[in-house]
C-alpha cells in the first residue's frame, strides 16, 4: 500500500500523539492539528493530505462543523470522525453528514489503521 498522509485533529495531546505513533509505525505519515482552525490551515496549504481523522468534541469548531468546512475545500477528502461520547452521534448520522467512518474511543490500533486504509482506498 502507498504511504498515506493522515491529518489528525485532536485537542487531547496524548490521544493525538498515540494516533500519530500508530499511523507512523504502519509506515504512513501523520500531521497533528490541535484545533479545527489549525486543521483548516493545514488542508489549505498542504495539498496532499490523504485522510483526516477528527475528534467530534473540539473547542470552537466541532468535528462536525470541521467536516462541513473540509468538504467545502475538498469534497472527496476522506474524513473519519472519532469520539469518546457514543451518544453524541451515531454512525448512521455521521455517514449522513459525509463522514467516511466513525470510530468510538477507546479503540484498538487495527480499528484506527483499518479505517484509515479503507478511507484511502475509497478515494484512490
Amino acid at each position: 500500500m502507498n504511504r498515506i498522509k493522515v491529518l489528525i485533529v485532536e485537542d487531547d495531546h496524548a490521544m493525538a500523539r498515540m494516533c500519530a505513533r500508530l499511523i507512523q509505525r504502519r509506515g504512513h505519515s501523520a500531521l497533528v492539528a490541535c484545533s479545527s482552525h489549525d486543521a483548516l490551515s493545514i488542508v489549505r496549504t498542504v495539498h496532499d493530505v490523504d485522510v483526516v481523522i477528527s475528534d467530534v468534541q473540539m473547542p470552537e469548531i466541532s468535528g462536525i462543523q470541521l467536516l462541513a468546512r473540509l468538504r467545502a475545500i475538498d469534497g472527496s477528502l476522506p474524513i473519519i470522525l472519532m469520539t469518546g461520547y457514543a451518544n453524541v452521534l451515531t454512525p448512521t448520522q455521521a455517514a449522513a453528514l459525509g463522514a467516511t467512518d466513525y470510530i468510538t474511543k477507546p479503540f484498538d490500533s487495527e480499528t484506527l489503521l483499518g479505517s484509515v486504509e479503507r478511507a484511502f482506498r475509497m478515494r484512490n
